[in-house]
């Protein structure tokens, strides 16, 4: 009509109606795009591999709980994959063989395995992969080289971001991975970190380390749940550092005295940070110093010395009883 008669000529409503959109965004989707800004706000790459993959990658044990294709294209894409680790290394050695090698990527990706009898289950997980130098090369730093320690707290990082502070990393064995460890709240497993073992990267002709952390996204939001959000006013007063020096033994580690110190439930004390490990024949066989920042602050007052050697002494006092701890004078 409107090429017959002429736009000019077609009567216009006096009112329009629009029925506005109800859709919504799940909160699942919102957490993942908030983590994807974060991730790539520090510097790292998001990646998307196939979830189809070469069985040769895996184990028997893992192959027997493996979602196999019936018609696959290749024989190199016959099974649906029971990890992350191995399409993410795919795509480093790729990356590696065309002098790429400083690599920080992140995937948002699926797993499945078969439970038998026709029960599948897919499994969502947010990945990471490191490995190289962490930061450009400049005329004033030294390249810092991706380690243990920089994935934790990239893991760290993005727990806090999905609101869980209160995440503990816990050694133990996981499959593929070396000096690797679970990461909890409470009892709950919701990832696990680790640099990828030296056989597993030989698979893919991969000769400089890599290191992998995997959270389960689904364990992530069930935890996510029972957390309670809440904003407060920046504090008008001074925040005051104390530190201190403790004696141990060699097979306490740092999660020990951060679990023991939070358990106080000091309000005032914001912040706790590992500064110094030292281990010396001086400081007596199977002993070694750890030092420890504390930050301490009161929304309400400015806090006395007093008082902060009162809070002080009942750190002190707990470190004594539960690990046997000597303050360094």
């Amino acid at each position: 009509r409107m090429r017959i008669d002429g736009l000019d000529n077609i009567d216009i409503p006096a009112t329009i109606s629009i029925a506005p959109s109800n859709e919504t965004i799940s909160e699942s989707t919102t957490l993942r795009e908030k983590l994807a800004n974060q991730l790539t706000g520090l510097g790292f790459n998001e990646i998307f591999t196939n979830s189809i993959t070469n069985s040769a990658y895996y184990s028997e044990e893992t192959l027997s709980t493996s979602v196999k294709m019936l018609n696959n294209l290749s024989a190199d894409l016959d099974i649906l994959r029971p990890s992350m680790l191995h399409t993410g290394l795919e795509v480093i050695a790729h990356n590696i063989h065309r002098k790429n090698s400083n690599l920080l990527l992140f995937e948002n990706g699926k797993t499945y395995i078969n439970k038998g009898e026709k029960n599948y289950e897919e499994q969502k997980h947010l990945a990471l992969y490191i490995s190289g130098e962490t930061a450009s090369v400049a005329w004033n730093a030294k390249p810092a080289k991706a380690d243990y320690y920089f994935v934790k707290g990239i893991c760290e990082r993005i727990l806090a971001v999905a609101g869980i502070t209160n995440a503990s990393f816990e050694q133990a064995e996981t499959a593929d991975l070396d000096l690797s460890a679970i990461i909890k709240v409470k009892n709950k497993i919701i990832g696990s970190i680790g640099n990828v073992a030296d056989k597993t990267l030989k698979i893919f002709g991969i000769k400089q380390p890599v290191f992998f952390a995997d959270i389960y996204w689904e364990d992530l939001l069930e935890v996510r749940k029972t957390k309670t959000f809440s904003y407060t006013e920046v504090s008008k007063y001074p925040a005051v550092e104390r530190d201190l020096a403790l004696l141990l033994n060699t097979d306490i580690n740092y999660a020990q005295i951060r679990k023991a110190v939070t358990g106080l439930n000091i309000a005032q004390l914001q912040t706790i940070k590992l500064f110094d490990i030292f281990e010396s024949d001086k400081l007596g066989a199977g002993k070694k110093s750890m030092a420890v920042n504390f930050t301490f602050m009161d929304s309400s007052k400015t806090l006395t010395d007093k008082e902060i050697d009162e809070m002080m002494g009942k750190i002190v006092a707990a470190c004594e009883k539960q690990l046997s701890a000597e303050v360094r004078k």
